[in-house]
């Protein structure tokens, strides 16, 4: 038996919650603090540093290092790679179960068992995700309910963002899962295989993973007794504003990219000149912004990320 199995909780799946840290030290403390009240006993927290430059990881460590586990990347290897060092650190040991959760997020001390009790016991079921609302003055607002995927146009997305809670959110099928809190059962991640790491950081890595679950014959269930917060964007965003805004114009590029990589490693080959038609108009309406706004470096690297994720090829 492993020694970060709970030998005394047998009949209680085992999970690891693998958090990502990079240069973030004040929200991963908050989600850290937030996790050490939860109910669910059986669950060990994987910290993967991702090469983080201002000691961040190292003081976490200090502070955390009889709760949480701490693996230290060498370099950045994006939120896909970073993740896949937590998740393979996971499945080695035995867990029965891997989150994924943002280091912006802070939990309920019930989540986890919310989540668990879901779709334990329930084969046809291969990941789960939370209400997430966001965190701060907005908590009464919803940030994602689930993912709806229109697939001949390659587009995800997201349910309920923005509005109140109506009272009335069931748990259902869900399309995708956002890499926000993304609770996988280990047997399913041995069979699909892990993130893809092409996409980095930005988006989709987490959709691209929530089909390949579901094209091996597995549903995906969204619990709303299940509640998180998250302070979105952090890791892509500056302080203060600069000329290109507050967002990091890289992020652009990736989203961009990954939207195209997306289509066309998943949309029916007939639909994919439809989908891709409808992102150039797309970019074409976010171009006059980028001008009208003068954000040239964004304007640049989003035509890169079109052009990339069109011509080059992106493949394990």
């Amino acid at each position: 038996m492993n020694k970060h199995l709970d030998t005394n909780r047998s009949l209680t799946p085992s999970v690891a919650i693998v958090l990502i840290n990079w240069n973030n030290y004040a929200d991963s403390k908050l989600c850290l603090n937030s996790l050490k009240k939860c109910i669910y006993k059986n669950f060990k927290v994987i910290v993967v540093d991702n090469n983080s430059q201002d000691g961040s990881g190292q003081i976490l460590k200090e502070e955390f290092g009889d709760f949480a586990i701490f693996l230290f990347n060498k370099e950045n290897l994006g939120f896909s790679g970073g993740n896949n060092v937590g998740i393979r650190y996971a499945l080695e040991r035995g867990f029965d179960y891997v989150m994924e959760l943002n280091n912006d997020t802070e939990v309920e001390p019930n989540f986890l068992d919310k989540l668990i009790d879901s779709i334990d016991g329930r084969p046809e079921y291969g990941a789960v995700q939370p209400l997430i609302y966001y965190n701060g003055s907005r908590r009464n607002i919803i940030w994602n309910a689930g993912g709806t995927l229109i697939d001949f146009l390659g587009l995800s997305l997201t349910r309920k963002e923005g509005r109140k809670n109506p009272g009335n959110l069931k748990g259902e099928d869900i399309d995708w899962i956002t890499g926000c809190a993304f609770l996988i059962k280990s047997d399913v991640l041995k069979k699909v295989g892990l993130l893809k790491e092409f996409f980095f950081f930005g988006s989709f890595e987490d959709v691209d993973l929530s089909v390949r679950i579901k094209d091996h014959g597995f549903k995906l269930w969204f619990e709303p007794s299940s509640v998180i917060y998250h302070t979105a964007g952090n890791s892509s965003k500056t302080k203060e504003k600069g000329k290109e805004g507050f967002l990091n114009p890289q992020v652009h590029y990736l989203v961009q990219r990954n939207q195209i990589i997306f289509i066309k490693h998943h949309t029916k080959l007939f639909f994919i000149p439809l989908a891709l038609a409808f992102q150039f108009v797309k970019i074409i309406g976010n171009s006059a912004y980028f001008i009208i706004r003068r954000r040239p470096k964004k304007l640049k690297l989003a035509w890169k990320g079109f052009k990339d994720g069109l011509l080059k090829k992106y493949n394990d």
